[in-house]
């Protein structure tokens, strides 16, 4: 189960990069900090009481369960056995504050395993690597120690930056169960958003089963399909009058095979963001590069240049996006009644 950390920040633009991220590396689960908007009435998603702590699945694993959504600062939700929570403190949370809410954590997890906890605490530690540790890093340590649970973060690489300033904020525990698969990393990739992406992996794949299970399905161009010559192959090849079940499938295989030609095995079931296209890579690929000068950068020339392809990469998907809706709406008023002739 692949899986993305990231904290969004409240911008569209950075949920709007995610979603075209997630299609592009199969990612099956994001925790999010600050979405920018959680769609209403949407089995995909879960989130906290105010809506900071979110979690979406967008792979083939459903929800299971939704263990906890009332409090703040957390949700906790069964995904394909596991159960992740998606955590946000804010810096405005008191020190009391921030050590109750993790009270209430530990008291919602203890006793379900496995488990990931994932968010942004805003906390430092020496241990996750800061260069000290802080009051709420030592209060997140101890309460985390109720818990049968590893720290997952590895290296000293920032997960929050912007003007200069890094530091490492964005933190991942999971049970000892998850570890042994478990390929923890800070992604370089583009956000948008001042956080730096967290991808990991857990539980083993397995290819072959996979592709064994694909390939497995039948499925037909119906457009194609004859009535008449369906009936004439669906006819037995001998007088038999009982067919067993296994008989009577590799009948109507050789009858739709006979009636219809196959579909072929789509490569990816993930499809990207509609509105997204070449230009928007290339965009996308230019903001990386201006951001990584702009960490070097001394004068505001250069800080500059991010700023402005920022801006061209956020101007860009909104006209897409614009451009896409158009042409739909142009499309249904030249014919309304096409998707249901269609069906």
């Amino acid at each position: 189960m692949q899986i993305i950390q990231i904290k969004l920040n409240h911008c569209e633009t950075a949920q709007q990069l995610l979603w075209q991220s997630t299609a592009e590396t199969m990612c099956d689960v994001a925790i999010i900090a600050e979405p920018y908007r959680v769609p209403p009435d949407n089995g995909n998603w879960v989130t906290d009481r105010t809506g900071l702590a979110a979690i979406q699945v967008m792979g083939k694993f459903p929800i299971q369960e939704v263990v906890e959504s009332s409090c703040e600062g957390f949700v906790i939700a069964r995904i394909n056995g596991v159960f992740i929570c998606s955590c946000y403190a804010p810096p405005r949370w008191t020190v009391d504050q921030f050590s109750q809410i993790l009270d209430l954590l530990t008291d919602k997890l203890i006793g379900r395993r496995p488990v990931v906890i994932g968010g942004d605490f805003n906390a430092w530690a020496v241990e996750w690597g800061s260069r000290v540790t802080n009051t709420r890093g030592y209060i997140l340590q101890e309460a985390l120690a109720k818990l049968d649970v590893r720290l997952c973060n590895e290296g000293s690489v920032s997960t929050f930056r912007r003007d200069g300033r890094e530091s490492i904020i964005d933190i991942t525990f999971c049970s000892p169960s998850l570890m042994a698969s478990m390929d923890w990393r800070v992604s370089e990739e583009y956000t948008h958003s001042d956080h730096q992406a967290i991808r990991y992996r857990i539980g083993q794949r397995n290819p072959g089963a996979i592709r064994r299970r694909i390939s497995s399905v039948r499925r037909w161009k119906t457009k194609a399909f004859s009535k008449d010559l369906f009936v004439e192959a669906l006819r037995p090849d001998s007088s038999t009058e009982i067919i067993d079940a296994a008989e009577l499938t590799r009948m109507m295989v050789r009858a739709c095979d006979a009636t219809m030609p196959r579909k072929l095995e789509p490569r990816s079931n993930r499809r990207p963001a509609y509105w997204w296209n070449d230009r928007l890579t290339t965009l996308r690929a230019a903001c990386l590069k201006a951001r990584r000068r702009a960490q070097r950068a001394r004068t505001e020339s250069e800080r500059k240049e991010c700023r402005e392809a920022k801006t061209a990469l956020k101007r860009d998907i909104q006209l897409n996006k614009s451009d896409c809706y158009k042409e739909l709406c142009r499309e249904a008023d030249a014919n309304p009644w096409r998707s249901r002739i269609g069906s």
